[in-house]
């Protein structure tokens, strides 16, 4: 017998204020439904299922063949959306989590702890509850006085003893598949809004069938996502959990308030991670790498004793003993090798460098292959784009580029060559060469005669 899962995300979330479907809203740069998918693949449960509505295929794009789809061409309510999945679910023999689309903060470790309490009480329709102190605007559970669960009373249909109860429905169940949507077929819309309920399950099941609970001890596992507002809470409860397992786990982190990590991000123990810095995406840090602070990193990989200040990584690898910054852009699949110096206002893009490579300040290589001990002058720039078409630049090892040296690519750069400060380079040049590529300097002495203008005017009239 198997465990399944049921996500209902076919909701626009209007209070979001945007076109970009509820649960594909980004969170610490991750889509909303990745969390759950992720929490879910990592519990007992072994298939997954996924109602989609608006915008589907923006959803199917971000998950792919990571969950299975039904479809709610009309939102008519979380019954409604569980009636979508009848066909499927309702032959399945097993049992099946069905939750909200917008609960990104629900833990593996929770969904399985749910699964053993509905096995081991026997049940039949577990609904998952929580205590709020103030429970304004959910559901609240009815109980009778042997404390089983009766029914959901909405808030706005509630009556004044019924809004004091702060036991809330989170809106997450487990359901035995044959059962639950065997009776799904009994539920009416006959409320204000024409929908169908989840909620009204209960009533129905618990005639024939054994309904039970389960209460959540840690509230912000369950919260709901409608709002911006509520995407910043998330942020900050997903940003805590996350800085303090990494910090556990032997991550220094100075003021670790001010510090952003996403959900996949690796950091061995013995990195240490600046104030006002972001790290998200697949990004691996690795032993001794000081990052930060005011910096980002983002898809990338971070060898041991790499320092990277006040700089943006971009879907690059930096290795072992490398500095980056300050005000350093690498992006593209920047590849920068060991004992590199990667410093102020210089960008790599899409480019790889050897070891011991330095380029300080104020330089440009893009679409470059770089050797090692190479030295970038000041100023410095691989001219890659002809205004239709990138082109390679390639550079062997213990070159020496002069300040303010263009190279127009595409061309070839030998080993040991020097090139003298201020050379536009047109022309490949070969290994052990030295290149000089600009104008002749013309000195004209006693010029100040022949200037015009109002500053030469001015000068005249002061010496008459």
């Amino acid at each position: 017998m198997k465990n399944y899962a049921l996500v209902l995300a076919a909701g626009k979330g209007t209070r979001m204020k945007s076109e970009t479907p509820k649960v594909a809203f980004p969170i610490l740069r991750k889509p909303m439904i990745e969390y759950i998918v992720e929490n879910i693949e990592k519990s007992v449960v072994d298939e997954t299922y996924l109602v989609l509505g608006y915008k589907r295929e923006i959803v199917q794009d971000i998950l792919k063949d990571r969950a299975k789809y039904v479809y709610q061409e009309e939102q008519l309510g979380t019954g409604h959306a569980a009636m979508m999945a009848a066909p499927v679910l309702g032959e399945l023999e097993g049992h099946t989590f069905i939750m909200p689309g917008d609960v990104p903060l629900i833990w593996y470790k929770a969904i399985n702890r749910i699964f053993e309490t509905h096995f081991e009480n026997g049940n039949d329709l577990t609904v998952v509850t929580a205590i709020y102190d103030d429970p304004e605007g959910y559901g609240r559970i009815l109980r009778n006085p042997q404390g089983q669960i009766m029914g959901i009373i909405e808030d706005r249909d509630a009556n004044e003893y019924q809004k004091t109860i702060k036991e809330i429905n989170t809106g997450i169940y487990i359901v035995n598949n044959q059962k639950f949507f065997k009776e799904l077929s009994k539920l009416g819309n006959d409320n204000a809004k024409g929908e169908y309920y989840i909620t009204d399950m209960i009533t129905i099941m618990r005639k024939e069938y054994k309904v039970g609970t389960y209460t959540v001890k840690n509230n912000s596992l369950v919260m709901g996502v409608n709002d911006l507002y509520a995407i910043s809470k998330a942020e900050k409860y997903l940003r805590e959990y996350i800085n303090k397992e990494h910090m556990l786990n032997g991550v220094s982190m100075i003021n670790p308030e001010t510090i952003t990590i996403g959900h996949n991000v690796v950091i061995e123990p013995g990195v240490i991670v600046n104030p006002n810095t972001t790290i998200t995406g697949n990004t691996v840090i690795k032993s001794g790498a000081i990052i930060g602070p005011n910096s980002e990193v983002h898809n990338s990989v971070i060898h041991e004793n790499v320092q990277v200040k006040h700089s943006l990584v971009y879907d690059s690898e930096v290795h072992m003993n490398t500095t980056v910054g300050p005000f350093a852009h690498l992006r593209e699949h920047a590849n920068i090798g060991s004992n590199n110096r990667i410093g102020n206002f210089v960008e790599v893009k899409k480019s790889s460098t050897g070891d011991n490579t330095k380029a300080s300040h104020l330089a440009y290589i893009g679409d470059a292959e770089v050797g090692s001990n190479v030295n970038f002058g000041c100023g410095t720039i691989t001219v890659n784009y002809d205004g239709v078409t990138k082109h390679k630049t390639k550079i062997g090892d213990w070159a020496f580029i002069g300040c303010n040296t263009n190279l127009i690519a595409p061309i070839s750069i030998g080993d040991n060559v020097f090139i003298a400060a201020g050379s536009t380079v047109t022309k490949d040049i070969p290994s052990n060469s030295f290149a000089i590529a600009r104008s002749r300097q013309v000195t004209k002495e006693d010029y100040k005669k022949f200037l015009i203008g109002p500053k030469a005017d001015k000068e005249e009239m002061d010496e008459k």
